[in-house]
């Protein structure tokens, strides 16, 4: 990924619609029933840590992403190894992302219709996303931003008439477990899914360490998620949200203003739009940048056609249905991702400092 530089508030704004992603729509912490607002901040919180680590790793090296420092701090053998393992976290979200928005498509959106039609559409932009790079991805975030924020504002406001107080009562009835498997669950997906960023983060101009970019990408994002939680929340309750796979748009399609303000509900189809779009970009974006740094390519653009179309595919084959893609993403998804998300950049975080301060001390001793 040479010569693709972005800027902070480019950064942000990628960060904002990636954690947006298919959290908007299937929502987040939901193990925590009327808890879910709490167990949200709880994440948020655990994040903010995460990121940090993230971002240090990153400024450590600047001009480096993750696949070059890996093979920097654990050798070319071990790091090509690890980088392999992490390009698979990549594509496999990657995979349920699409999965989430077919699903959602062929359920709601066009149900009479084959759902590779519309995916056939979504995957010819993606190849053209790959192939223009992350640096027109980042200018083409600017102004969908907007558009995100404000059909969010709008939807928002008019589900105020349909709230009630009393849908987040008994606050902490379901125990501290119960809380904290939302809470787990939350920080997994989507906050802890933006390790893709340290594959992909190369060059933001201007930035002496990223962690402005992480930290507000993180703040803003997060208060989205929060704010979608407890919407839907003083909307439905955690018993109706338990019984949707997909509760923003439930909650949205409530909203009836006369025959002037109906169906409002296609906009949270064109936030579902925008951010997946950048999601499952960004996560082929690092497949694709992964796989020539281990094997030594010069560029990634060769490859863009042939990963997306495997990223296709093995989305509709890897769950039987949505029954099971739902039982995978909250029951299973929040302990297979922690080696991802966790486990293996806390490592490289480690050897990293080792490394830094090893040779700032053979600097300091000549």
């Amino acid at each position: 990924m040479k010569n693709e530089v972005i800027s902070e508030r480019q950064g942000v704004i990628l960060i904002i619609l990636f954690i947006i992603g298919s959290t908007f729509l299937i929502g987040s912490g939901g193990q925590a029933k009327q808890d879910a607002w709490i167990a949200v901040i709880i994440a948020l919180s655990w994040s903010t840590i995460l990121l940090l680590m993230f971002s240090r790793i990153l400024s450590l090296y600047p001009g480096k992403d993750l696949f070059d420092i890996l093979q920097i701090v654990m050798g070319k053998f071990i790091g090509k190894i690890i980088s392999i393992i992490m390009i698979w976290f990549a594509f496999h979200l990657g995979t349920l992302v699409l999965r989430n928005l077919s699903e959602f498509t062929n359920a709601i959106v066009l149900p009479d219709t084959p759902v590779i039609l519309p995916m056939v559409f979504f995957i010819i932009l993606l190849v053209w996303g790959l192939r223009e790079g992350i640096e027109v991805l980042g200018r083409w975030s600017e102004f969908f931003i907007w558009l995100v924020i404000l059909i969010f504002i709008f939807t928002s406001m008019l589900s105020i008439s349909l709230m009630d107080i009393n849908r987040l009562k008994p606050i902490l009835n379901n125990g501290l477990n119960t809380l904290l498997k939302g809470a787990f669950s939350s920080f997994s997906f989507p906050f802890g899914e933006t390790v893709v960023f340290t594959m992909v983060f190369s060059n933001i101009s201007k930035a002496k360490n990223y962690n402005k970019t992480f930290m507000m990408g993180l703040g803003l994002g997060g208060f989205i998620i929060f704010i979608a939680t407890i919407r839907n929340l003083l909307v439905l309750g955690s018993g109706t949200i338990s019984r949707f796979y997909f509760p923003s748009n439930t909650a949205i399609s409530l909203i009836h203003m006369g025959e002037l303000l109906q169906r409002l509900e296609m906009g949270t189809v064109l936030i579902l739009l925008i951010s997946t779009f950048i999601k499952t970009i960004i996560c082929l974006l690092a497949v694709c940048n992964g796989i020539s740094k281990v094997f030594g390519f010069d560029d990634y653009r060769f490859m863009t056609t042939p990963v997306t179309l495997w990223m296709f595919n093995f989305s509709f084959f890897i769950y039987k249905s949505t029954m099971e893609m739902s039982a995978w993403a909250f029951n299973i998804w929040p302990y297979y991702s922690m080696f991802f998300e966790v486990i293996i950049p806390l490592v490289i975080f480690i050897l990293a400092e080792i490394r830094s301060r090893g040779s700032s001390a053979i600097s300091v001793t000549k």
